[in-house]
């Protein structure tokens, strides 16, 4: 993939989408699909490593917001931010403890 496919996907990322509206968005043949998805898998591919980036950055991006809104007292954001947190803190659990 070129680079500037590259970014695309990690901006896909960022939003969560699958990897199949990814196909569908980047209007990838079928057979060029079935290689995305293929590589998709592989979490060592630079495909990979640009959408599992833009996800996290859509992550960081949340939790900043959420933080500026909670540090003026915005008990709703207060909320979401500790409910995100704990999540994030289960979803690392069950990959340290089981592996998913």
């Amino acid at each position: 993939m070129d680079q500037s496919s590259l970014i695309k996907i990690r901006n896909y990322g960022a939003l969560k989408y699958e990897p199949e509206q990814i196909c569908k968005i980047l209007g990838l043949s079928s057979e060029d699909s079935q290689r995305f998805l293929v590589e998709f898998q592989d979490e060592d591919s630079e495909i990979r490593k640009f959408y599992d980036q833009g996800v996290l950055f859509g992550d960081y991006n949340i939790d900043a917001e959420l933080t500026k809104q909670s540090e003026k007292g915005d008990i709703m954001a207060i909320i979401q931010l500790q409910e995100r947190q704990e999540k994030t803190k289960i979803s690392r659990l069950k990959k340290e403890l089981f592996g998913i």
